[in-house]
Formats: C-alpha cells, structure tokens, sequence
C-alpha cells in the first residue's frame, strides 16, 4: 500500500491531496518525521490549505512541539474558518497548553483563556449537536478568571439537550446557579440529580446553596 501511494507522488509530485495522502498513511504507520516532511511539501505548494495545517498541527503536538502546532491549528482556522473541527483543536491547544504559548505569542493567560473559549464556542456553533465540543465550551468557564456565569448557564443548557448524562449535567447547572446566587434554582437541579455515584458531589453543592 505505501508503494501506492509513493506512485501517486511521483505521478503527481505537485498534487497537495496526494501529498496529503501519503502523509495521512505515513502517520497512522508510525512513521511521523516522513509524514510531516510530506505535509510541509504540500504546504509549500498551497499555504492555505486548512487541511494541511490542521494535520500539520496534530502531527507538531504528538511531538509535543506545541508552539508550531499552535500556529498550524490558527492557521487552519483562518484558513477556514467554517469548520468545527479546527476551531476545536486551537481552543484546545490554547486551553491545555497555555502556559507554553503565553510566551510565545507574547500575551498574558487571561487572553490566552479567553481566545480558547472563543474557538470551542465556535466549534459548537458550527457543530451544534457535537456533545464533545458542547462539553468542552461549557467546561472552560471554570478556567476563566472572570466568567459570564449567565453565558456558561446557557451552555450547560445545551449540553443537558444533548447528553444522556443528565445527572452529570444538572450536577453542572446547580454549581453554575451557585455561582449566579441562584439558590432556588440550584436546589431544583439538584433534586433531579437521581444517580447515587454524584451523592458526595450533590450533598456538597447543597449545603452551598443552603448557606446562601
């Protein structure tokens, strides 16, 4: 099969799908400094190309060289900027590595936090049934320094209209609508939390809100 796809190149050596091809098969067999060799030929021949970038990116952070992974997934997000996918995997390199890029792009953690709710917004945006970009936009308000509790209720709203994990869910409403000074409210998602695995979590968050 790797033959197959080396043929491809050298009867289309300026095709970027088949570079991007072969780079894909050499990733995925364990060879990643030939596959990223392939995706960087492919993006000299198309700068722009969203999916080369975006795979350059994830090939750059298996590497954990993240800075360089940072700025493929942007550029693949500028690339193009209707796909979910890209958006989530920027907000979640901004996210998880931010300590790593608040040098490198020379801003603080704050704006860094900020950027990587904006991309998961996007990404659920885009992909509005996509429980896992759901999830991730409404987790990352508890990172931020100063939250829009009122914006994280609506999408933790969202995410109970996707989720068969309403216990976990109204578990998320209830410690959202404490942080709103909400205790009614918080007291009702609580009473639908029915799973005895969130006990612990549930009794914690309702002396919380009886303490309002």
């Amino acid at each position: 099969m790797e033959q197959i796809y080396y043929q491809l190149i050298r009867d289309n050596p300026q095709s970027v799908p088949a570079q991007n091809a072969l780079a894909a098969f050499l990733s995925k067999n364990g060879n990643a400094e030939a596959a990223v060799e392939h995706w960087r030929i492919a993006q000299g021949l198309e700068p722009a190309n969203a999916e080369t970038a975006n795979s350059l990116g994830g090939a750059y952070l298996r590497m954990l060289r993240v800075r360089e992974a940072a700025a493929q997934f942007l550029l693949a997000v500028r690339s193009e900027s209707d796909n979910p996918d890209y958006h989530f995997d920027l907000g979640n390199v901004e996210f998880v590595f931010r300590r790593d890029l608040t040098a490198a792009w020379k801003i603080d953690s704050a704006e860094l936090l900020q950027r990587a709710l904006f991309e998961f917004r996007e990404a659920s945006r885009l992909a509005p049934m996509d429980l896992q970009y759901a999830r991730a936009y409404a987790e990352t308000f508890y990172g931020m320094p100063n939250p829009d509790w009122k914006e994280a209720q609506v999408a933790w709203q969202h995410y109970l209209e996707l989720s068969t994990n309403r216990n976990f869910a109204y578990l998320q409403l209830a410690r959202v609508s404490l942080k709103r000074h909400k205790k009614a409210e918080a007291l009702s998602f609580l009473n639908k939390v029915s799973d005895s695995s969130y006990s612990e979590v549930k009794e914690k968050l309702r002396k919380q809100a009886e303490a309002l």
